[in-house]
């Protein structure tokens, strides 16, 4: 029998593929976060990295949209310091990720961290997301619950509108996190299939119609035996997701807890006047 052989999904590169002194590598280096590693999966090279101590808690933390694994640059030291294992990584597209050439679903995001938590060898863990992240720890509770520990936090989460519901009139398809508008530009330019990438996720990916996951939610069991753990996390003056979003997923999910940022806008798990709030409630859900 000939011997089998892998196949490459084609892709575009990632911020790998950059020299080193780039400006955007500046901004984001390679060592942004300690213990980082590479892993292989069959829709590209995926970029993680595993904070706070071997034996601590896991916990993985899905980003959102445009903004790669930066976005946890305080809530993950933060629960790392708490003495949680902290998994952070770049979903395909952003960052030090590989972009695929293919459409950007839901499944595939949830199959790069199902396969990233098997390449670790974690059996479950906590799950965070935020905003399109969200929409993705949502679908991955939903679809693999045998993987999640028993808590999940949603934080400004995506997923609640319709592909063709139309959008308020003040509001844009997509905000730069302020903090790193500098480095969402950079990939822009210098990431073939970046754009690509984030206009997919607005197209078919996790950004929309996930209902289904919420409610699913409310009656989910999670690896434990035990009812899955919901705490939403929102801002009351968020421009991009809105707060009444949080409201109409916890209609769905009866026993979610819900936290309200007073005056906090999207990027509430990085802003200085917000982020500990943010970081404090997750912890504190955490261990109740």
């Amino acid at each position: 029998m000939a011997a089998l052989s892998f196949v490459p999904f084609p892709v575009d590169h990632s911020m790998e593929a950059l020299p080193v002194s780039s400006r955007i590598r500046t901004i984001y280096p390679e060592d942004y976060y300690p213990n980082g590693g590479y892993v292989q999966l069959p829709y590209g090279r995926t970029r993680y990295y595993l904070l706070g101590p071997e034996d601590g808690t896991k916990v993985a933390l899905v980003h959102g949209l445009a903004t790669p694994s930066v976005t946890y640059s305080r809530l993950g030291p933060y629960l790392a310091s708490k003495g949680y294992r902290v998994l952070l990584y770049d979903l395909y597209g952003r960052g030090y990720s590989e972009a695929p050439k293919t459409p950007y679903t839901t499944n595939i995001f949830v199959v790069q961290l199902a396969l990233l938590m098997q390449y670790l060898r974690w059996e479950s863990a906590h799950i965070i997301g935020f905003s399109m992240g969200g929409g993705i720890t949502a679908a991955f509770t939903a679809t693999l619950p045998h993987l999640v520990s028993g808590n999940i936090v949603l934080i400004a989460s995506a997923g609640v509108h319709n592909r063709d519901d139309e959008p308020p009139q003040d509001k844009p398809a997509v905000i730069p996190i302020s903090q790193y508008a500098e480095l969402i530009n950079l990939h822009k330019e210098l990431l073939p299939g970046y754009s690509n990438a984030v206009s997919s996720c607005l197209r078919e990916g996790p950004i929309h119609e996930l209902l289904w996951a919420f409610d699913k939610l409310g009656n989910t069991r999670v690896v434990s035996g035990e009812q899955v753990q919901v705490l939403l996390i929102h801002g009351t003056d968020d421009p991009l997701v809105r707060y009444a979003d949080s409201i109409e997923i916890q209609k769905r999910i009866p026993t979610a807890q819900l936290v309200s940022i007073s005056g906090g806008g999207h990027d509430v798990p990085v802003r200085e006047e917000h982020w500990l709030q943010v970081a404090e409630s997750t912890e504190k859900f955490f261990r109740a």
